[in-house]
């Protein structure tokens, strides 16, 4: 079930004199992908809505399953879900966790111990 509610990516402000700066994250990975230029608007929702539409939307896909804004690596255009909800068939090139790189094939991922092997509730830490 999708989560509407969720608006943007998991983002985080950053003040400064020129006015704030926001930073958009991987909700499945973490990691960091945009930081947008300073932003000055009255409203601090219409500011956020300015950076996520100008400079953030463009970097992420959203899950039809779970509603999580993610990154290409971590998307399957199958069936427009991210890795977690939906694997894909092929080894991953990126940890669905934690998205590091994964290097060879292997059940577990080198950096966090996440199990890489496919198949729904199975796919769950296993360290």
């Amino acid at each position: 079930m999708i989560n509407k509610d969720k608006k943007t990516a998991n983002y985080k402000v950053i003040q400064t004199p020129q006015g704030n700066r926001y930073q958009f994250f991987c909700d499945l990975s973490n990691a960091l992908i945009c930081t947008t230029p300073p932003m000055n608007e009255n409203n601090p929702d219409d500011e956020l809505t300015k950076a996520w539409l100008n400079y953030g939307k463009n970097n992420f896909n959203v899950c039809h399953k779970c509603g999580k804004w993610i990154i290409d690596a971590l998307y399957n255009p199958d069936t427009f879900n991210c890795v977690k909800c939906t694997p894909l068939e092929d080894y991953p090139e990126f940890c669905p966790q934690c998205g590091a790189e994964t290097s060879d094939p292997s059940y577990f991922c080198h950096m966090c111990g996440y199990r890489l092997l496919y198949g729904g509730e199975e796919n769950e830490i296993a360290k």
